[in-house]
């Protein structure tokens, strides 16, 4: 059984809010938005327990400035290297990691108290996971589906 996301349980209804606050935040750090960041945000607002016009309303009414404020109340450690590795994710779920992606990750990494280190070790996990889980697809040939 999967516990990735058993994290969400502890978490505040304030603060699913503002992981997917910087979800919607992070799509729109590139300027583009891929497909796979939108489906990203459809099924983990299902997740976090937020209906899909409310991502709709977060990303019609983004402030950066403001999601920043509110990403800097998450002062519990485990729930700060979550919100960062849900964020690598999201970077690297689209075809190319742009560097305002990367920018806006750093910024949430400072404000959440997380190390350049231990940010380049989470990033580094996701993409061995991504890799991990497209080889799995190509080997039971699921992969498309």
């Amino acid at each position: 059984m999967d516990h990735e996301y058993d994290y969400i349980a502890n978490l505040s209804a304030d603060e699913k809010r503002i992981f997917v606050e910087s979800f919607c935040c992070m799509v729109y750090a590139d300027g583009n938005v891929a497909k796979e960041e939108i489906e990203f945000l459809k099924g983990i607002g299902k997740l976090y327990g937020i209906q899909e016009q409310e991502i709709v309303s977060i990303l019609k009414n983004m402030k950066k400035e403001a999601v920043m404020e509110r990403v800097a109340t998450i002062t519990e450690r485990t729930k700060a290297l979550h919100l960062v590795k849900e964020l690598c994710y999201l970077a690297n779920s689209d075809t190319g990691l742009d560097d305002r992606e990367i920018d806006f990750i750093i910024d949430v990494a400072e404000k959440v108290n997380v190390d350049s280190e231990k940010l380049k070790q989470i990033n580094k996990w996701v993409l061995d996971k991504i890799v991990l889980q497209k080889t799995g697809e190509i080997i039971l040939e699921t992969e498309n589906k």
